[in-house]
């Protein structure tokens, strides 16, 4: 059960909401504990114990380590890390050992019967901030651990974040009917996002992506990456609008999770635009404790760099093409350091050149992320910058633009902030923003009805960050 189906748009999420909203104001997180396990319970059944399992080992040793006052503390945060890290490790790199087996023994089966539980990088991500800010004391427990229970488990954040803090997850008393409004509005735009363009978009980069090498050509392949730098985007941002919404209809403030992040103007701002509770995460638990830029030699900030990247590349797979993707960035960010760029380009065009080869190279690495291996996506880069013609890849390209050129152009367009930038000219003509927002609503409840009739006519793939 997807946030985008059917059964979670009209029957979950409108009678938890109702169950919620009845509910009397302390047993709200109870009732909203028992949603989010009946969540999972559905979308993820044969991990729903360990996952009950690991909430309740992680919330008891949370507990502990916030009445232990000694220096068993310590000890009680590296156990609790432990074993949510173990458990993350080995379903997530254990297709290496079992891929080994499988190709050495003629293991058949293994793989096959393995699948990966519903939001573990999630989850285990958000156990560690959990325990490491209650061991700094900077996460202030509440009464019951019921609460700390909610926050492991809460339904929206467990498939792909955001990766909220603890104290984030603080209800507002009552009905916030703005809050509850715009997380109506946040929800129905991250439903379109995800509908009418991720999944729409994928068409074409599952399409080009499982094309044999040889019926390509230069423009085909550049249709096939761009594509998906938009499907990737959309289908992430979708699902946080989503979550984001949801989070306010219950009453709770959501973190931001991406900021136009192809507006950038350079590669490090990429990734404070994309993702962002991910790279803070990073920066917060592994970067920061390691010394982040405060080291005692001038290296020390580019190993630091490496570790960050290298683990976030393989967190992301255990496969050389992500390790690969990861430490591109590593290079590229500790080269924009090192140099100052582009800080140091003062004329205009030299800046938005910059830019341009920074979404040059953002578009390379999303080739490589989307490979099945390192190989593929090195000879897809390949084919994209020595010219090879293909009169029927061109031709088909034609083809696919003259279908989906509504779709892309969306696309397009909604990767700057149009509607913020309108709103801000209009900010002193009220009957003129009125309108305009109404208008705004208009179009979001009409693209919300026709997503609605894609996802009944079956277009409604899984969300691709579930996977990691």
């Amino acid at each position: 059960m997807t946030m985008t189906s059917l059964l979670f748009l009209f029957v979950f999420l409108p009678l938890s909401l109702a169950f919620y909203y009845f509910s009397s104001d302390s047993m709200k997180d109870y009732v909203l504990l028992a949603v989010s396990l009946l969540y999972y319970s559905i979308c993820s059944i044969d991990y729903f114990f360990l996952f009950l399992l690991l909430i309740i080992i992680t919330v008891t040793i949370g507990r502990a380590i916030n009445r232990n006052q000694t220096k068993a503390k310590k000890g009680l945060l590296i156990l609790g890390i432990v074993i949510n890290a173990s458990i993350l490790i080995y379903y997530k790199y254990r297709y290496l050992a079992f891929g080994f087996l499988e190709s050495t023994f003629a293991f058949e089966s293994l793989l096959k019967k393995m699948t990966l539980p519903l939001g573990i990088s999630f989850f285990t991500f958000k156990a560690i901030s959990y325990l490491t800010d209650v061991y700094k004391g900077t996460a202030i427990l509440a009464d019951n651990s019921v609460h700390d229970a909610l926050y492991l488990s809460f339904f929206p954040q467990v498939q792909s974040g955001p990766l909220s803090r603890y104290n984030e997850l603080t209800r507002q008393s009552g009905i916030d009917v703005h809050l509850f409004s715009d997380g109506v509005f946040r929800f129905l735009v991250g439903f379109c996002k995800k509908v009418l363009i991720a999944n729409v978009l994928s068409k074409i980069t599952v399409e080009i992506f499982n094309t044999p090498f040889e019926n390509f050509s230069t423009l085909y392949a550049w249709m096939g990456s761009i594509c998906y730098s938009f499907q990737l985007l959309f289908d992430f941002i979708g699902y946080s609008d989503m979550a984001i919404g949801i989070t306010e209809l219950f009453g709770y403030h959501c973190m931001e999770n991406f900021n136009y992040p192809y507006m950038t103007e350079s590669v490090t701002k990429f990734w404070r635009r994309w993702h962002i509770s991910l790279g803070q995460w990073f920066r917060d638990y592994i970067y920061i404790p390691m010394g982040g830029s405060r080291t005692k030699t001038k290296w020390g900030v580019y190993l630091n760099l490496f570790v960050v990247w290298f683990l976030t590349g393989i967190w992301h797979g255990a496969t050389w093409n992500f390790a690969v993707w990861g430490l591109g960035y590593f290079v590229v960010i500790s080269f924009e350091r090192y140099t100052n760029l582009p800080g140091r380009i003062k004329h205009k065009w030299g800046r938005a050149i910059y830019r341009v080869l920074t979404l040059l190279f953002i578009n390379f690495q999303w080739v490589l992320f989307n490979s099945k291996d390192l190989l593929y996506g090195l000879e897809y880069i390949r084919r994209m910058i020595i010219y090879h013609p293909n009169e029927l890849a061109d031709l088909r390209v034609a083809f696919l633009l003259k279908d989906y050129k509504f779709f892309i152009l969306a696309a397009l367009l909604l990767c700057f902030p149009i509607v913020p930038w309108i709103q801000k000219m209009l900010g002193g003509k009220k009957t003129i923003q009125t309108i305009f927002e109404i208008v705004i609503s208009l179009i979001v409840v009409a693209s919300f009805i026709w997503s609605v009739s894609f996802v009944v006519a079956g277009l409604n793939n899984p969300f691709t960050y579930a996977n990691f």
